[in-house]
């Protein structure tokens, strides 16, 4: 597996979807020709800036600063300018994607599934690689005081999952759960948050004695959020595939095929992508996927999705978010 990271990295390698597999074809294209194909795609539809979304996996303000950089690269390897936009929530940015309002959107694993159902025309063109894995880890967490020791302590325990569309706060959180003979909703007393920052907030407050997360959420809640530092892993979930990178459906493809060749062109190999990449935490580049990348996150949507509608309890609510102080 590391062999075939590498090699993805270091190649400036794309293809469409569907298309051809990477090869040889587009390692012995120039950048350039690349770059200005996807221009001339853009300017034939009468686009002349890209419109980037981002979900806000942990904070609207957070996210947009730690992108910045590397969307900045982008725009200037493409010779094009990017609008970022962060969503105001998992569900918002989809709307955003589906509707048109936005080019291009970096998606949970889980809200890409679900939004590909809607719209099978959507194309995801690439994911991230992170501490050099192309999956990551998702987390139990409680309070450093309270005796929770293993996952079948968690029953009838007050649960915060982040979101219906979030991976690692909702979807392998509850298959983890199921493992354990323990039912995500029927079994636990669970609220959606919003976001991985509230969850966090919510254990270390004590309105959840159990939060679903992951690690790089973790990482940046310890070092932000007051008492963070203390939450202990109860339980790891499966590996989960990283981000994915979609396109709207109706998106020139040479235009898609040159922001695949900018994103695989950045990586921690040069001093220019470690400058872009250092606010990402542990990222390490970029690698061209097709939508089968994501087939595993299906076959764990399908046996949570058995269980809640054999037990006929539906989802969990949502905490309604503190109301807006005045200016």
């Amino acid at each position: 597996m590391t062999t075939l990271v590498l090699g993805l990295l270091l190649g400036l390698a794309c293809h469409s979807e569907p298309g051809p597999k990477v090869g040889h074809k587009y390692r012995r294209t120039d950048p350039e020709v690349q770059y200005a194909r996807g221009r001339e795609a853009l300017a034939s539809e009468g686009i002349t800036r890209i419109r980037w979304g981002i979900t806000p996996f942990v904070s609207a303000t957070s996210v947009k600063s730690e992108w910045s950089p590397t969307l900045s690269l982008i725009s200037s390897k493409l010779g094009m300018p990017i609008d970022t936009e962060v969503g105001d929530g998992y569900a918002d940015l989809e709307e955003r994607l589906l509707s048109g309002q936005i080019d291009v959107a970096i998606m949970s694993p889980y809200a890409y599934v679900q939004a590909k159902k809607i719209a099978p025309g959507l194309q995801v063109f690439a994911t991230h690689i992170s501490g050099g894995s192309e999956t990551y880890g998702g987390y139990l967490v409680t309070r450093g005081d309270q005796t929770l020791a293993s996952v079948e302590s968690l029953k009838k325990r007050r649960f915060a999952y982040v979101d219906p569309r979030s991976s690692s706060g909702w979807l392998f959180p509850a298959s983890r759960l199921l493992d354990a003979g323990i039912h995500p909703v029927d079994d636990v007393q669970g609220r959606f948050y919003g976001s991985h920052a509230a969850v966090i907030e919510a254990v270390v407050n004590g309105q959840a004695d159990v939060g679903a997360t992951y690690d790089g959420a973790l990482v940046q809640g310890r070092g932000s959020i007051a008492g963070a530092d203390s939450l202990r892993i109860i339980a790891r979930t499966h590996r989960i595939p990283f981000d994915a990178y979609v396109v709207r459906a109706d998106f020139p493809p040479a235009a898609r095929t040159a922001l695949q060749v900018a994103l695989s062109s950045i990586s921690t190999r040069d001093a220019v992508g470690r400058e872009a990449l250092a606010p990402l935490l542990s990222m390490n580049g970029f690698m061209v996927i097709t939508d089968s990348h994501y087939n595993m996150v299906r076959t764990v949507d399908s046996e949570v999705r058995a269980a809640i509608e054999a037990s006929g309890s539906g989802l969990p609510p949502t905490v309604a978010p503190p109301p807006a102080l005045d200016p």
